[in-house]
């Protein structure tokens, strides 16, 4: 690892391939989860990966999946920002009738519903579930006590919970 981040700073275009093949399906993975959109993702995937070849020179760790999510992250932060984002669904206009889950609808229910969760429990719970991250890692990553990340997670989770469950009231 440490000789493909020395390849890195140097801007060899080899290294950023092979990392990018290391790691464009996590950071895509957590795009996607993030926003609950394709297009979003791949699009904010590679710029990750841009700011990855650009930046390369300033990694001062060598653990580069955190330093990656690290700026992932960040990238993720602004464009959630920039777009503001506003809730997708209003759970008061959901009929009865029209809440059949499966499967497919499930997922797509969750991707919705992690919408409802404020950005600052969002990202640690899905760096957490989704990603696999260790708690130490995402608090490197984050800047914040593990403590800290734990509550968030936990609030994250919580707020999920109360989310679904109020859909599932108004399904009955």
């Amino acid at each position: 690892m440490e000789e493909l981040i020395k390849r890195l700073k140097k801007g060899d275009e080899e290294a950023l391939k092979e990392i990018i093949k290391m790691y464009k399906n996590d950071v895509f993975k957590y795009m996607y989860y993030f926003f609950g959109n394709r297009e979003i993702a791949e699009e904010l995937t590679q710029e990750t990966f841009v700011r990855v070849y650009f930046k390369a020179k300033t990694i001062k760790t060598n653990n580069l999946k955190n330093w990656i999510f690290a700026i992932g992250r960040n990238i993720a932060r602004k464009e959630f920002n920039k777009r503001k984002l506003k809730k997708i669904i209003s759970f008061r206009e959901i009929k009865k009738a029209e809440l059949q889950i499966n499967p497919t609808e499930n997922k797509i229910l969750i991707q919705e519903l992690l919408k409802e969760v404020p950005e600052k429990y969002k990202t640690p719970l899905l760096m957490k579930e989704i990603e696999g991250l260790s708690l130490e890692s995402i608090s490197q990553i984050l800047k914040k006590p593990v403590g800290t990340i734990k509550s968030y997670i936990f609030r994250g989770k919580a707020i999920l919970k109360n989310k679904y469950n109020s859909m599932m009231e108004v399904k009955k």
